[in-house]
């Protein structure tokens, strides 16, 4: 009997130890099975949402979370709303990602420091309204900016701008660090695509979609290509295919020039992006002289030039829109505008734009002829609100004739401004209104009429 009981307690014993190393063994799947439970509870969302919210200022939605040691961190279904003002007009979030998933370096986590290999965005997209822009420009107080002119004031003489060399970067190129660098830490796109939009009229200006590669942003020196699928402007294909070489010297993000085929118009573009405080960023386009072949412009006319230059520049701190800069500098040779009706011909052309504290002021554009000129600037407001003024200077009979073809709604004769010179007047236009309504006044003391988009 003793040795029967003995038996029967070694069994015992032994289905105890079974359980607690079944146990042992199981808890690591319990821990993984319980923890993503726990990640994709809706008080877990709310958690990541609010702490997203917090760092960007603006509601946010997280529909899901999830981790395995093979596949790291996953966020699913993030959403980034867009401010309340504008929600009603524009029903696509700020931001919407399928999903971000962070890849860890899981040794520095067990050390408690949260390093990343790479973060990856799965079908990222960014719905920005010009609107939106222009609100978080008017964070900082913006200097009085240059008023349109108004019809009948007579414009400075013309002085034809000449495009400057390129200007020098935010900051220069750093030299790579000696010795053995950190692995590269990468930001990873799969499908992302960027849209600029009036909410009002729900009219896209610019998209970049199907965006695909690898952005170096942290670590080690790299290079890596960036896929443009598709470029779009005013609902226009603009561009395709298109490869942007990236350089990360840390820490600066260079794109090297990258050619562009825009219709019938060759461009250079490069940027530089630096990871210090407030992320400063600038971005230049270079067109050098060539031809401009004829394009169609509002009222069902075309324009062309015999050859066209320009340079851009904008710069400024990513994260301060009350920071950023922006220049673009023009000049054409023997530009000509064709109406149903009528063809002007012009010996040089010229514009200045510049974008300061949110405010865009084109404040000097001429067609300029022996026969004929053409004049105005116009200033559009953080707010929406936009003036201009537009002047056509050539022999009366010739104002009056252009004016009554153009503006053939006129009742009567166009009302011309007179000159110094009774061989010269003037038909001035004056352009206001509010992004979405325009208005027109056509001629000195003439009729105001509505400028349909």
């Amino acid at each position: 009997m003793d040795s029967e009981a003995r038996v029967g307690g070694k069994r015992r014993g032994f289905r105890r130890w079974k359980w607690v190393i079944v146990l042992l063994v199981t808890s690591p799947i319990w821990v993984f099975l319980l923890s993503n439970v726990f990640l994709a509870s809706p008080w877990t969302c709310r958690w990541i949402a609010a702490k997203i919210q917090h760092a960007t200022g603006m509601e946010t939605t997280v529909g899901g979370a999830s981790w395995s040691p093979w596949n790291g961190v996953a966020v699913d279904r993030i959403e980034l709303l867009q401010v309340l003002p504008l929600r009603a007009a524009l029903k696509e979030p700020l931001l919407k990602i399928s999903t971000v998933r962070l890849t860890p370096v899981w040794r520095a986590w067990l050390h408690g420091q949260l390093e990343v290999q790479s973060i990856e965005l799965d079908t990222p997209r960014v719905v920005l309204p010009l609107e939106l822009v222009s609100y978080l420009a008017r964070s900082a107080p913006p200097p009085t900016p240059p008023p349109a002119v108004a019809a009948g004031t007579p414009l400075p003489p013309a002085v034809v701008p000449t495009i400057p060399p390129a200007v020098p970067p935010v900051v220069g190129k750093p030299a790579p660090p000696a010795g053995p660098q950190p692995p590269t830490g990468w930001l990873r796109l799969k499908n992302a695509s960027f849209a600029v939009v009036l909410a009002g009229s729900q009219q896209t200006l610019l998209e970049i979609s199907h965006t695909t590669g690898s952005i170096p942003l942290s670590g080690g020196a790299a290079r890596a290509p960036l896929k443009i699928g598709l470029v779009s402007a005013g609902g226009h294909q603009a561009a395709a295919n298109l490869t942007a070489s990236l350089d990360w010297t840390p820490p600066l993000l260079a794109m090297e020039p990258m050619e562009i085929t825009m219709g019938a118009c060759h461009l250079s573009l490069s940027g530089k992006i630096a990871r210090f405080s407030g992320i400063p960023l600038q971005i230049e386009a270079h067109l050098p002289s060539q031809v401009l072949t004829e394009f169609a412009i509002p009222l069902g006319g075309r324009a062309g030039a015999e050859s066209i230059a320009a340079n851009a520049v904008f710069r400024g701190l990513l994260l301060a829109p009350g920071t950023w800069q922006g220049d673009l500098v023009a000049e054409a040779a023997a530009p000509s505008i064709q109406t149903a009706s009528q063809e002007m011909k012009f010996d040089r052309g010229s514009s200045v734009t510049v974008l300061r504290h949110g405010v865009v002021s084109c404040v000097d554009a001429r067609l300029t002829g022996d026969a004929l000129s053409l004049l105005g600037n116009a200033t559009l407001l953080t707010d929406g609100r936009a003036a201009g003024a537009i002047r056509l200077v050539s022999a009366p009979e010739t104002v009056t004739a252009i004016a009554s073809k153009i503006f053939p709604t006129i009742a009567s004769a166009p009302s011309l401004t007179p000159l110094s010179t009774p061989q010269r007047a003037a038909f001035d236009v004056d352009v206001f209104g509010k992004i979405g309504q325009f208005y027109l006044r056509l001629g000195k003391e003439g009729p105001i009429v509505n400028l349909k988009p």
